[in-house]
Parts: C-alpha cells; structure tokens; sequence
C-alpha cells in the first residue's frame, strides 16, 4: 500500500501547483464571462480536461443548457460531481486489488505491490476489455475493442484510434475482458464500425462525450459506445450521465464478464 500512497501524494502536489497555474490564466482571459459562483467548479472542470478550452466548455454547456432544460450550475456541477466519482473508484480499485495481491502472496513476489503488465490476449469479436489507466488527472480506466478475436481496435492518448495486436496489448493485473449481449450481427458491425474509425484524433473530452458527434475525434469509451450506438442502438452506459467513462462501459447492464487478467 505504501507505493499507492506515494503515488497518490503525488498526484495531489501535481495537481495543486497545475490547478493554481490555469485557475490564474482563467480568472485572467475570462473575467467575468462566467458567473462567480461556477467559477471554482469550472477551474476544476479544466484542469482535469487540459484538452478541452473554457471557450470549449462554456458552449457546451449552454447547449447542454438549453436542449436538457437544465441551469449551468446544474450541467457545471453533474460534470464535475462524474469525473470526482471516477477518481473515488479508482482509488477503490487500486486499494481492492492490493488485498487481493496481498491475500494471494504476490504483492512481495512483485516488490511490494507493483501491478506489472500483462498480454490481454485473445477474445471473441466485440468483445471489449478494460484495464485501470490515467489520461491527465482523472483515472478512469480504458477500453479496448476486439475488432477480431486477435485484433484489437482503441482509442489511446495522445495518438488517437489505432488497431494492436490482442497479443502484444498490455494490460494491467487485474484488468477484465467483457462480452455483450446482442447478436453476433450487431457485434460484428459495430466491430466493423469501430474498425472504420481508425485515424481519427483522440479527444480529451470526456465530461460531455456522451452528447457529442459519433464521428470525428473520440476517446476509448465513446468508440466503444457509439459503435453499438450506431450498429446495435444500444447505449452501453451504465448511467446514462453526460460523459460516458470506461467504468460506465464496463458496468453497462448489456455487457457480462468473461475473464480476468492475472
């Protein structure tokens, strides 16, 4: 547990110094365009989303505003309240898996807690796996889709939507690998679809993703989630929040486990 603690001390002294830095240059390029009692909800918002601009997040917003007929504060708050909730499960993640290496004796045989990394390997097509992993500031896990049983099609930070190998994707102990409830049609297409947007850039927007384009740049979840949106109609959204997160994949009532990686 000491290297979790260490690692978590860390982040919070990372965090504090590059919240102070972009909270000043905030306050400084957009005064008073946002109402003061958002502002410190808004900061926050950026700082875990550096992709995403405060031009970028105000538009949405009002858009978001204005179609779901809720206030700022409201969308403000809820986004703010997802990423919060995603950096509470991590914690809990890394925690349950450090009783688990600990209760099996391998936490020492890995010098004292590390994870290491392990091939995912093969799985049926439209499968999809999910591992614990970090983008900027909020660890919400990544999600990877098995365009066939040993081809792997995601979307990773910072290049964007690529195809590996199942046999050479490393993954974290502990990771999972998930099936979907739909018929081998639906998994195949939205496989084929995923497939398909291989190239486009990766967005570091989860916050609102769920309400965003299909097409065009996207992050590990909304690939998996706009696959089976478009091909299959199904919203594997566990929550059905305005940013659909790797853990609201994995957790989606359609979806079942499989295996996990040790």
């Amino acid at each position: 547990m000491k290297k979790y603690s260490a690692m978590f001390i860390a982040f919070i002294l990372v965090s504090s110094v590059q919240f102070n830095a972009q909270a000043a240059s905030f306050n400084k390029d957009f005064g008073n365009n946002f109402d003061k009692k958002f502002e410190n909800t808004v900061d926050k918002i950026l700082v875990m989303q550096p992709g995403v601009s405060a031009e970028e997040l105000e538009l949405e917003v009002e858009e978001l505003s204005l179609t779901m007929g809720m206030s700022k504060e409201e969308i403000y708050n809820q986004m703010y309240s997802e990423i919060e909730e995603q950096n509470r499960m991590a914690e809990e993640e890394a925690a349950q898996l450090a009783e688990e290496l600990a209760a099996s004796g391998e936490m020492d045989a890995l010098g004292g807690g590390s994870t290491s990394l392990l091939i995912v390997g093969p799985s049926a097509q439209g499968d999809f796996y999910y591992t614990p992993s970090s983008t900027a500031y909020v660890n919400h896990g990544h999600v990877g889709l098995y365009y066939t049983s040993n081809t792997i099609v995601e979307s990773i930070y910072p290049s964007g939507v690529r195809s590996i190998s199942a046999n050479v994707r490393k993954v974290d102990r502990g990771a999972v690998v998930r099936s979907v409830s739909a018929s081998s049609t639906v998994k195949k297409n939205a496989a084929v679809w995923a497939f398909g947007e291989i190239g486009q850039k990766y967005s570091l927007n989860f916050a609102n993703n769920r309400n965003t384009s299909h097409y065009g740049d996207k992050n590990c979840s909304k690939l998996i989630w706009s696959a089976y949106k478009v091909k299959g109609n199904m919203d594997l959204d566990v929550n059905k929040g305005l940013g659909v997160y790797p853990r609201d994949v994995r957790d989606a009532s359609q979806t079942a486990h499989k295996r996990t990686v040790r």
